[in-house]
């Protein structure tokens, strides 16, 4: 899907380049799509990135694009927006739960080249609302997704089934 996306988004934003990290059994048909395209100018295919160079890239990107099919939490979006990059995520699974539209990020239909464009372009576009979409992500982050919090929430889950169980005994 972002792949297909890019000569849109070029068309929208010319000076655009992609950085594709990961590997996996896609990656041969991703890149063959790529040279299909015409695009190895504008899109490179890093392959496997160690957590230090993802870091360093999320610094360095104007946007960090999951165009997922599945995605059962989202931590690749927490992740990003920990490091203040804007984000564009397709709304399924836990990406829908991280990433709400317009407030922390762009969500995107699931599967749809243009949307996916649609929402690269308009961060791209749109500087001062996509930093607007990163502060209030990284605050977020920091008050939702830190582990005190999680680690309390863990434990009233805990307490409220000791709860339950003893109001059900036998």
């Amino acid at each position: 899907i972002l792949v297909r996306s890019a000569p849109e988004v070029l068309n929208a934003v010319p000076q655009a380049k992609f950085v594709i990290a990961g590997k996996g059994p896609e990656l041969q048909r991703m890149r063959d799509l790529v040279e299909s395209l015409h695009l190895w100018e504008k899109i490179l295919m890093a392959g496997f990135i160690s957590d230090d160079e993802r870091n360093r890239l999320y610094k360095v990107a104007d946007c960090a694009v999951f165009p997922s099919l599945y995605e059962p939490f989202g931590i690749v979006a927490l992740e990003a927006m920990a490091a203040r990059t804007p984000v564009v995520v397709s709304e399924v699974g836990g990406l829908r739960e991280v990433v709400r539209h317009a407030e922390t990020g762009i969500t995107i239909y699931p599967n749809n080249v243009d949307s996916c464009a649609w929402g690269i372009v308009h961060t791209l576009q749109h500087p001062q609302w996509a930093q607007q979409r990163v502060e209030n992500a990284y605050q977020e982050v920091l008050t939702v997704y830190n582990w005190d919090t999680i680690a309390q929430q863990t434990i009233q889950i805990y307490q409220r089934i000791v709860d339950e169980r003893a109001h059900t005994a036998w």
